[in-house]
């Protein structure tokens, strides 16, 4: 704990400034402890910009709530960066105005919170943690060599000997992973690298149990910060081979044409493999991209992002998307690809809606992320999907996807060409899997599993 934590008390700030990308949007206010208000700046609404949530439209009035609005509460981290937020800061989970107070200024997406002193001046959060995200304490880590040099880590697919001899990727690879074709370094903290990823929590937070932190490419090198980061990496849990898990599914999917961002696998001595993904809510220019989970769009406080249902996402889909027959299908067949690879983590926050490129305010279904085989993961895991399906949450069938698939108004003939093609998809998990980085015990389970899904899929 440094003097200048200490010193700051983020429990005792009231108000903050919201933000839309650097336009100032409204003001955020704790009222009491069981009274919120969020209210838009006259000026901002004159000007014609966007709403900052699709459950915070643009009107001139006061949002007020009992709790903090879903929203702002969605942008808090979760699981293990929230137990560090809550012991560094001295601010209890269940205060959640202040935790957004120490974190909202560099959350994913568009929107950021700044806080405002007493004096009615905002607080530069960047400023005031310069000290705790120095990297004066940390070294220099050059991953070590793929373990799995025959093939790219970012595709899984062969590479040639001449590519072996000049790198581990493919040239068009590395380009959409990292922006070059260079070898990288990477900053981590010398003695206890683990906690290089907790740098987020100054200024920052990312959803999600798993540890993660976010990193920004600089010159090379490769450095944790929340400020600015355009990659979230995430190191070994405490659930086994989850950044390798998460590796092998994510591959699978984009061999299957899903929407999936550049990611890739890194080995780093002290900490193992390293998940590593590029952030896709910054577009070409390096402008945020609003992105809002299904938590944030139906109000659902994190600890209800499982109470929900695959109709009423669809829904939201429906009513917000500017494409929704594509973006209907898309998550329909990624909600089908969740049960075939036993997914029984995608929850309303693994599912977004996310501002197109050019920064229009029209929104469209994400790319995928956080993919994982949980049943690998926790094998006496009871549901078999994240949120229901015709108010089931295990024990499907094929019934249950093909009426899903009729709700959302998807053609016969899509949902019987798409449940066809399941088989391709086992046959491309078949050739994934053993180049993979599980271990072998890990594998054969891996398929194990995915056997299981796909005979009750075909029935």
């Amino acid at each position: 704990m440094t003097e200048q934590e200490m010193d700051f008390d983020f429990i005792g700030i009231r108000k903050a400034h919201v933000y839309l990308r650097d336009q100032l949007a409204g003001i955020l206010e704790k009222k009491s402890t069981e009274e919120f208000i969020f209210k838009y700046f006259d000026t901002y609404i004159e000007k014609g910009f966007p709403s900052i949530a699709i459950s915070l439209p643009i009107e001139k009035k006061i949002f007020l709530t009992k709790k903090l609005h879903p929203f702002f509460d969605n942008m808090i981290a979760e699981g293990w960066l929230l137990a560090h937020t809550e012991q560094i800061f001295r601010i209890d989970k269940s205060n959640r105005f202040a935790l957004l107070m120490a974190t909202g200024t560099a959350p994913i997406g568009a929107v950021r919170v700044v806080p405002l002193g007493d004096n009615g001046l905002e607080i530069s959060l960047q400023n005031h943690y310069k000290d705790n995200l120095k990297i004066g304490d940390m070294g220099i880590y050059t991953y070590i060599p793929n373990e799995k040099p025959e093939f790219c880590p970012y595709c899984l697919e062969s590479l040639t000997e001449k590519q072996k001899l000049k790198s581990d990727f493919h040239p068009q690879c590395a380009k959409n992973m990292w922006g070059s074709t260079r070898k990288l370094k990477f900053y981590f903290d010398k003695k206890k690298p683990m906690s290089s990823f907790i740098k987020v929590i100054y200024g920052g937070s990312i959803s999600g149990y798993q540890k993660k932190g976010l990193f920004k490419l600089e010159g090379g090198i490769v450095k944790p910060i929340s400020f600015g980061a355009q990659y979230i990496l995430k190191p070994q849990g405490d659930l086994n081979e989850l950044p390798e898990n998460e590796h092998l599914t994510m591959a699978i999917a984009k061999k299957l044409n899903f929407d999936i961002p550049p990611f890739t696998m890194l080995k780093f001595e002290k900490l193992g493999n390293v998940f590593a993904v590029k952030r896709f809510d910054i577009n070409k220019d390096n402008e945020m991209r609003r992105m809002e989970d299904m938590g944030q769009i139906l109000s659902k406080e994190v600890s209800d992002k499982y109470s929900s249902s695959c109709e009423k996402v669809g829904q939201v889909i429906s009513d917000n998307s500017s494409a929704p027959p594509i973006d209907l299908y898309s998550f329909w067949r990624r909600i089908l690809f969740a049960y075939f690879t036993a997914n029984g983590d995608m929850h309303l926050k693994n599912w977004s809606l996310l501002e197109h490129k050019e920064l229009n305010g029209s929104m469209a279904l994400s790319p995928c992320y956080d993919l994982l085989n949980t049943r690998l993961a926790l094998p006496n895991e009871s549901i078999d999907i994240g949120i229901a399906i015709n108010g089931k949450r295990k024990n499907l069938q094929r019934s249950y996807f093909i009426k899903l698939g009729e709700t959302l108004k998807i053609s016969d003939t899509k949902i019987k060409q798409t449940l066809d093609d399941v088989h391709n998809w086992l046959n491309v998990a078949r050739e994934m899997i053993p180049r993979s980085y599980l271990n072998k015990e890990s594998q054969e389970e891996y398929l194990k599993i995915i056997n299981e899904r796909y005979q009750k899929l075909i029935k």
